[in-house]
């Protein structure tokens, strides 16, 4: 997608990553058995823990986010595009902008049941290195640990 801008995210876009998150997580199959109130945790702990800790990037068109990405600690701990938007390249292009600006060997978790991701990590040089059954909040989320070493 042509005439995109990536920049840090600021609080004021932090309500757009949360509906960005929701409208992703629940495309994706594994998250439909969680209620609403799961769903009220997971925001409560992005609001309150993971954005004002993460550096966050977001992708713009025409004033608008489309998508975001999450970096701590040599990790990728996010990366979400409005379903509408996905296959477009944006989870992509912010994959490279973080690959550009830092650089170090990163890891990222995968979930199972999402094999687009899978493919967008792989493109990019991520190697599977081990799998866990529960994400860092302890949520049981089956995903693979991937790779991609600095060279």
């Amino acid at each position: 997608m042509n005439n995109y801008i990536i920049r840090n995210a600021q609080i004021k876009d932090w309500p757009t990553l949360l509906l960005i998150f929701d409208k992703s997580l629940r495309s994706i199959e594994q998250y439909e058995k969680y209620s609403e109130e799961d769903y009220k945790q997971f925001y409560k702990c992005l609001m309150n823990h993971s954005f004002p800790l993460y550096d966050i990037y977001v992708y713009i068109i025409d004033n608008n986010i489309l998508g975001f990405i999450c970096y701590h600690e040599h990790k990728i701990e996010m990366l979400y595009v409005l379903p509408q938007y996905m296959n477009n390249g944006i989870g992509s292009t912010l994959l490279e902008y973080v690959l550009d600006k830092y650089h170090e060997t990163l890891e990222i978790g995968v979930s199972k049941t999402n094999p687009v991701s899978m493919h967008i990590y792989q493109k990019h040089g991520f190697v599977v290195v081990r799998t866990e059954d529960y994400d860092v909040s302890g949520v049981y989320c089956p995903h693979y640990i991937m790779v991609r070493e600095y060279k």
